[in-house]
């Protein structure tokens, strides 16, 4: 029963932190994908970040920001869950249910168990984000363009019907590749600041404050993405390529082709807008989550 009710609370926490993490994080996603999936110069629409929040806000509103935000919060909502219900059962496991301290390097391959599963609910809703953004380039550099697809809840049920599997999970092997990758340093750096910082004040892990939380939650997510953003260009790449003639036939080939376009700065487009998100964003999605637990596990305890 104690491992049931931890469970409800992993899947408690993953809602929480899905709901906060998509209002603070949705309007840099929105800009990334933008920049990451327009056409490369001269026709290019965004000349950098600013550019497109500025061409953005004049062109859509603040409301662009959180363009199709409906959606992906309610996916959040289950990505999440899955992500820190399976971080959850990993530690558990490594732990020996709470006999033992896991070894930082065990907390890492926690991370990289949890974004794999998560992968699988992920990589559809961003490739079904990464389709309708394209749609909103497009449509702003072709008058004569009508978008195929309505939002991300049309695409999610009309494309499998209509072009296969692939339009789920184009680009999964690229996603796989940097969740495991990024995984690893997100919640294995998150518990190495926390845990060193409560040995040195001789307090427990789930004392050290809401600011410890929040620095140790903007460090996992900068390395996340600072140390796996080519391979998450290569896979925004694949995920906003047309779904009936493709100009991508896998991870090498999509590389190649990216860097004959531009070379290492390629894989650089969008970099800051996915860099100023990192850092609020996770430090709000992992303070939420493990706040959550904490209150949760220590209810259960009682």
């Amino acid at each position: 029963m104690r491992v049931l009710n931890q469970t409800t609370v992993d899947i408690a926490s993953g809602f929480a932190a899905g709901v906060n993490v998509t209002l603070v994080g949705h309007p840099f996603e929105t800009i990334k994908v933008r920049l990451q999936t327009q056409p490369s110069p001269p026709h290019h629409i965004y000349t950098g970040f600013i550019d497109c929040v500025r061409k953005t806000l004049a062109w859509e509103g603040p409301t662009g920001l959180y363009k199709g935000v409906a959606a992906p919060l309610l996916g959040q909502l289950f990505f999440r869950s899955a992500l820190f219900w399976s971080n959850g059962f990993f530690n558990r496991w490594a732990s020996d249910n709470g006999k033992k301290t896991p070894s930082y390097f065990m907390f890492g391959v926690g991370g990289s168990f949890a974004w794999a599963v998560g992968a699988l609910i992920e990589c559809p809703l961003q490739l079904a984000s990464s389709q309708m953004q394209v749609q909103i380039v497009k449509a702003k550099s072709n008058a004569a363009y009508k978008p195929e697809f309505t939002g991300v809840v049309n695409y999610i049920a009309r494309a499998p019907s209509k072009y296969g599997v692939s339009a789920l999970y184009t680009g999964m092997v690229p996603h796989l590749c940097r969740n495991v990758a990024g995984g690893f340093f997100h919640f294995g750096s998150f518990e190495y600041i926390r845990r060193e910082y409560a040995k040195r004040k001789g307090v427990p892990v789930t004392e050290v404050g809401l600011t410890v939380n929040m620095i140790a939650g903007s460090v996992g997510g900068f390395l996340y993405w600072s140390l796996t953003y080519p391979v998450d260009v290569v896979k925004s790449a694949m995920q906003g390529d047309s779904l009936e003639n493709k100009k991508y036939r896998g991870m090498a080939d999509t590389f190649s082709k990216l860097w004959k376009e531009g070379g290492a700065v390629r894989f650089t487009r969008g970099l800051s807008a996915c860099l100023l998100r990192s850092v609020p964003a996770n430090a709000v999605l992992l303070t939420t989550a493990f706040r959550v637990k904490e209150i949760g596990y220590k209810y259960i305890e009682e």
